[in-house]
């Protein structure tokens, strides 16, 4: 008899033990919901104050941009014909469209038009100048650029026979393709979206690539022999 008591009193802590670690676990899991919830709701505030967080500074970008961009529209015009940037483009403030009409005269106080015809170009006309061939370069510096989106805009046309499909110009700045515009005999605006990736550090080399360009005595429309690319009239940027 004793040491059978003996042997109950003994199991007496370890299924106390057990009962209390038992009690625990019930405890536990019973609570277990409640803090899900809490750490569900946490993890939504969490979230949410990011996602503020990230408005706030696209928000603060936009607005540096803006000033920066209504800046430069008040800059005054550069004086002292062309200005080059230290890589050796010419500089471009914004908002002052070169003009490539032959009457736009060089002068000591005007940046020159042909500066900015990289190549491919035959010599400017009273309305602007033809391309040469199949490719036309456009090289300029943006001045005092310091980040963010440009909109280059070129004012374009194409020789297009009587009765032919407008062709297709693929343009594109710093080996970065932006599309593909079908031109037609008219002048027209075409306006270019460049990314800051695109940009770099602000000098442009804009390349147009005329799908097949010809000559209007080939096409019987006059005796121009000369194969005639892109026609450009002007360049702007903002």
């Amino acid at each position: 008899m004793a040491q059978m008591a003996a042997i109950r009193n003994a199991k007496r802590p370890q299924q106390q033990e057990d009962e209390t670690l038992s009690r625990l676990d019930d405890k536990q899991s019973s609570t277990d919901p409640a803090i899900e919830r809490r750490l569900d709701k946490l993890e939504m505030m969490m979230a949410d104050s990011i996602s503020r967080l990230d408005r706030l500074q696209h928000l603060v970008e936009l607005v540096m941009a803006e000033c920066q961009a209504r800046r430069l529209d008040h800059a005054a015009r550069p004086e002292g014909g062309t200005r080059w940037s230290a890589t050796g483009f010419p500089l471009l403030a914004r908002n002052h469209p070169v003009d490539f009409s032959s009457d736009t005269a060089p002068d000591a106080d005007a940046a020159n038009p042909d500066d900015y015809l990289a190549s491919g170009w035959f010599v400017r006309e009273p309305w602007g100048v033809w391309g040469r061939d199949a490719i036309q370069g456009i090289r300029f510096a943006l001045d005092d650029y310091r980040g963010g989106y440009v909109t280059v805009s070129l004012s374009l046309q194409c020789f297009v026979p009587p009765g032919a499909e407008r062709p297709a110009i693929d343009i594109s700045a710093n080996g970065y393709f932006l599309g593909t515009h079908r031109l037609g005999a008219m002048l027209q605006i075409v306006k270019l979206r460049l990314p800051p990736s695109c940009i770099g550090d602000g000098d442009i080399l804009l390349q147009l690539q005329h799908e097949a360009p010809l000559s209007p005595v080939s096409a019987g429309a006059s005796p121009d022999p000369r194969i005639l690319g892109v026609g450009l009239a002007s360049l702007d940027v903002s």
